[in-house]
Order: structure tokens, then sequence, then C-alpha cells
């Protein structure tokens, strides 16, 4: 591989891969009958044995408090559900979506539901359904509803709740919506934070702006790229104030940003988030964002309004939902739009901001649709969709089958938290990444980790924060001088992204991670040295292949960057040397450390690594920082 070859990998061309007409078709067995008004969809594995099954939230006509029974589908492995609405174990409810998370920490998939009823006098509470499995010592997949004994009492007209880890303790806080209407109500979004048991407490006064906003729909992800767990709400709010951005102190405090303010219109439903442009950071899949019309805004980070464009043509109709999904596997995230009244529609992303409507890629089914999911129905390798009808028509929920190729590419690793300190009484970890489906703050993966220190090693689940960030966390204990960790995130087609992280603590040479999973694992660079003048200061580069091209990275300045499914912490560079590893892979240097280099400069020290196995063509090394003594 030459020099320029291997420098260009550092950017991943994803190529459009044209699909057939007619991706998505309707699996008319799939789905037992029924006919009930439905507002919410969530796909998930409730009764942990490997297959997705399908939860439907149902209500009833917008603002009348009716009580409706909620639905349950369990799958067979194969793609055919059948009901299993008693194993919920509620009474009936005006349910506007319900989210599956382990909210009492003990491993298998709680519910929990956003209710509905009269805004203005509201009645509703929200539900919480605890799975009896794990701690409980029942039957995985039956619920009780334990709503009285684990939730605040405090009645809300909600249309959203969504989870994530706000104040980085490890288990998932909620946001519920309030003042839902079909026109909506100006209320204060109210924040829950989990005693990681699954019993919740209003933090709201304390912790969150006080500002009536008119929110339909709440997503938890990070938005701004500092690792912590921001929140964004959108809904029919008035002109100048059409969606919201709370931005998180690191500590589950929260003070608005005005950037969303002009995003989307008065009849904006929904906002979904993924990385549409490559550039590390959520940019908005906005339904609507100029008249009924779909389009996207652009994030430019915190100091910026996000700029807005609307999707091609045909668009303009009054839908309710959307989604991300890469449904043509070329690895950028697509957009997914549930039509109310007409068939369902895609948005492909070609790269950059550049947009084709691929409407015809779904088959032409005119129905109501209120919201979707998507998931490995069928166990195929594809990501299929499950619809739910409201609103008009005979509502009967559906089920697409996705004919498309199988999702073989890992998750994108978009940033990776350099940790330069100890944690008491543990340190934490934390990366940010995405997949092929970004719905509602949920990606389609999950985390575990491995690690070695000076003490031992051993391993542990992440956990999910909320919109693809992950947390490890390794136990500060007296005597514990280094860490290294690999956090594993697999998504449900099996494909597994590695990232390496480090901290040492000798004052000298700082691991900072960054390394990306290759043919032999991941490229290991070591460094020693007391980086004092004159002293011998040596580099080893291991676990390349064998005789692989190597280009070395130095810089004075850390600008991480996410590429190669690693994150490059040398740019801009000031140094660079065309080298190569030997037939073990290996690469040894040595030198005196130059007299006249000022004691606590700060460098990095990184390799990019030729590795034809991977879908880049190369992988990366971990980062190194040296401070100068």
């Amino acid at each position: 591989m030459s020099n320029r070859i291997l420098m260009s990998a550092l950017v991943l061309l994803g190529a459009a891969v044209p699909a057939g007409a007619q991706q998505f078709t309707r699996d008319s067995g799939a789905l037992p009958a029924q006919n009930i008004w439905t507002d919410g969809v969530e796909v998930a594995d409730i009764d942990g044995d490997g297959d997705l099954d399908i939860l439907f939230a149902n209500g009833s006509t917008y603002g009348s408090g009716g009580f409706q029974p909620q639905h349950l589908f369990r799958n067979n492995g194969s793609g055919v559900f059948s009901s299993s609405h008693g194993s919920l174990n509620v009474a009936n409810f005006n349910a506007k979506m319900v989210i599956a998370e382990d909210f009492d920490g003990d491993g298998d998939l709680d519910l929990m539901y956003a209710a509905e009823g009269p805004a203005a006098s509201p009645t509703q509470k929200p539900r919480l359904l605890i799975n009896q499995g794990g701690m409980q010592g029942g039957t995985q997949g039956i619920f009780a509803d334990e709503s009285s004994t684990r939730l605040p009492n405090i009645f809300m007209a909600s249309y959203c709740v969504a989870a994530g880890d706000v104040d980085d303790d490890g288990d998932l806080d909620v946001v519920l919506t309030d003042g839902a209407t079909f026109s909506g109500l100006a209320r204060q979004a109210r924040l829950y934070e989990n005693d990681g048991n699954g019993f919740f407490s209003d933090v709201t006064a304390a912790q969150m702006p006080s500002d009536l906003y008119n929110a339909q729909d709440a997503t938890l992800f990070d938005f701004d790229g500092d690792f912590d767990i921001d929140i964004a709400l959108s809904g029919k709010g008035g002109s100048g104030k059409r969606s919201r951005l709370y931005l998180n102190d690191g500590e589950g405090n929260f003070s608005i940003s005005t950037i969303m303010n002009g995003v989307g219109t008065g009849a904006t439903y929904e906002i979904d988030w993924a990385d549409f442009d490559g550039d590390g950071d959520f940019d908005a899949a906005v339904q609507s964002i100029s008249g009924q019309n779909e389009g996207w805004a652009l994030n430019n980070g915190t100091g910026v309004v996000m700029p807005e464009a609307t999707f091609p043509s045909p668009n303009g109709a009054d839908d309710n939902e959307m989604a991300c999904l890469d449904y043509d596997s070329d690895g950028d995230m697509d957009v997914m739009v549930a039509s109310l009244g007409s068939t369902e529609k895609i948005y492909r992303n070609d790269g950059g901001g550049t947009w084709v409507n691929q409407q015809g890629q779904i088959q032409s089914i005119s129905d109501s649709t209120l919201d979707f999911g998507f998931g490995d129905l069928d166990g195929d390798g594809d990501y299929d969709m499950v619809t739910g009808q409201g609103e008009s028509g005979n509502f009967t929920n559906k089920v697409y089958d996705n004919n498309g190729s199988p999702d073989i590419l890992p998750p994108t690793l978009l940033g990776e938290e350099t940790v330069v300190n100890w944690g008491i009484p543990e340190t934490v970890f934390h990366i940010r990444c995405q997949d092929a489906i970004s719905d509602d703050g949920h990606i389609n993966a999950t985390a575990d980790f491995n690690y070695t220190t000076n003490l031992g090693s051993g391993t542990g689940t992440a956990t999910h924060m909320g919109g693809g960030m992950f947390r490890a966390s390794v136990e500060t204990v007296p005597g514990l001088h280094s860490i290294n960790i690999e956090i594993d995130v697999t998504d449900s087609s099996g494909n597994v992204l590695s990232v390496d992280s480090e901290l040492s603590e000798n004052g000298v040479w700082a691991y900072l991670g960054g390394g990306s999973s290759g043919l032999n694992g991941t490229p290991a660079l070591e460094m020693s040295g007391p980086l004092t003048p004159g002293s011998l200061t040596t580099m080893k580069l291991s676990q390349a292949p064998a005789g692989a091209i190597l280009v070395f990275w130095l810089s004075f300045s850390e600008i991480p960057t996410p590429a190669l499914g690693g994150t490059v912490y040398t740019l801009p560079f000031s140094t660079q040397l065309l080298l190569s590893a030997n037939g073990d892979g290996e690469f040894f240097a040595s030198t005196n450390w130059p007299a006249g280099i000022p004691a606590g400069l700060t460098s990095s020290w990184q390799f990019v690594v030729e590795d034809v196995s991977t879908i880049y063509g190369a992988t990366l090394s971990n980062a190194v920082r040296a401070i100068a003594h």
C-alpha cells in the first residue's frame, strides 16, 4: 500500500448501493389481526430468548383520556408473532409511547409507558412494568405494574418518555414530556432520576431549567461531544421556540441552549438524531422542517444556530414519525418516514448532505402510521419494519420484511473520551458510536469490556447511556497505577467494534487509546524512558500484520478525530515518517531525548497501520501522550 493510499484511508467513502424496487414488503401473516388505535411501537427481546418481540402502546382519540388494552406479541424465532397481552399484567390506559430498558439493573428489559389524558386537568400517570426475571426471581417476559411504588405520584399528559444516564452513575434516568393534546400546551418537561434499582424521584426543580415548552418528543444523547447526555425536545412550540436543547454540565444539571429554537415548524411531531455528514456529531432529522416538509438540520456545535434544509420531493405530507436506518448497508445513515395517509418513505443519504427520495423501496400501502420500529425480526441479518396505525383507517398494525442485504458493517466509532484522571471510587471510560439503527435515542448494539491493570484483570458490561454512548468503569483501589481497557460494541447482527483505552499514572507517558482492531488485534504502541535531556527513549509497536507499511505521526496538538474505526489523536501532525513492520508485525526504535526541549511540553504519538483485512484497508494503533521532564 502506498503512503498516499494509506493516508486517504482515513476517510471511508461509502458508495450508495442501489436497491431493487420494494425492498420492504408487507408480511401479512406475521401479526394476528388487531383493530385498535396504536401510537407507539417498540421492538425488543422482552423474554430473553434471542429474538425480537413487538410492543404496541395503544390509546384513543387525542386528549380524551380513553382507556385501551396494551399489546405484546411474542416472536416464534422466525418472524411470526402471537398475542401475549396478558403477560403485561397492566390495567387498560391511554398509552402514547413505550420503551424497553433495564431500569432495575437485573439484566432483563422493563417497560415504561408515557400516558395521555386531558392535558388541562391531567388524570394519567406514566406506567412502569417490571420484568419478573432476573432479581425478581420469576419468569422473564412476565411483568408486574409497579408504577405506584417506583414512580413519583405526579399526574401529567405525556406523549413521550426517553431514557438516558444523565448523571453518569451507570443507570437509566428518564425524561417525560407533558401538556399533550393535538395542539399541545406549554408545560415543563420532567426529569426522573433512577436510584440504580429502578426507583425514581422527580428532580425537575433542582436539575432542569424552568421552561414551559410545548413538547411532543424528547431524545437523550450527547449533542455537544463532551461525553455526557443532553436533552433535545421537539413539538409544536410557538414561533421562535420550535425546539429546545438542554445541555448537561456533566453531573445531570441542565441549562438552555438556544441554537435549536428555530428548528422545525408548528407541524413538527418528532426529531431523530444521527451523524449524517460523517463528522462525528449528531445531526437532526426533522419532521417537519418547513411547512409539512421533512428535512434535516446540521449540528455545527453549540455556538452556531443549526442550518436547515428540506429533503427532495415528493415531500410535504402531515407525517408523524421518523427514524434513522442504514437501509442500503453502505455505512451512512438514511432517514425513514412513517406517513400519515400514504406509503412510508425513505430518504437515502449519499453522503455530506446529499439526499435522494427512495419512496418506491417500500410496498405502497396507504394507511395512517403514527409510529414504527426496526429490527431483525426473522433472523436473516437485515432490519425489518413494524408500523403502528391510528387516527384513521382500520388500525391494522403491520410487519414489512426487508429484502435487502444483511448488515455486515461493525458499529462506527464517533468519539472516544480521553481519560486523564483517576476517578473515585471508579475510573470511567466513555465511547460514542453509531450503528445501522438510530431511533428515539436507541441503537441496535450492546457493549462489554475487558481490562488489565497492574493489579490484575477482569471483565464487565458497558452500560448504554443513550444515543449510542457507552460507559465502562473499573474500580479504583489503592495501588492501581495503570488500566488498559478494551470495549467491544456488538450490533444485533454480530458485527463488532473494538475500542482500546489506556490510563497510566507514571507522570511521563499517558496512554490515550484510540486504536482500532485489525488482523492481529489492535496494534499496540508502547513507549518508555524518563524524557529528560539525553535519556534513552524507546518505542515498540506490536500486533501489526507482518511487513505492514506504517505511517508514524507525532503532533503537539490533540484534536481527537474518528477514523478507521478508532480515533486519531495526532492531528494536525508535525512529524510524519513512512516505516514498515518486521516479519513478526513489530517495529522497534530508540533515540536519546534531545536537549533543549522544555519540561512540560506535551506531544502525542500514533501509527496508521496497513491492514488489508479491514474494510478501511488500515487500522490505528493506540495513541500515547508524552510529557517532557
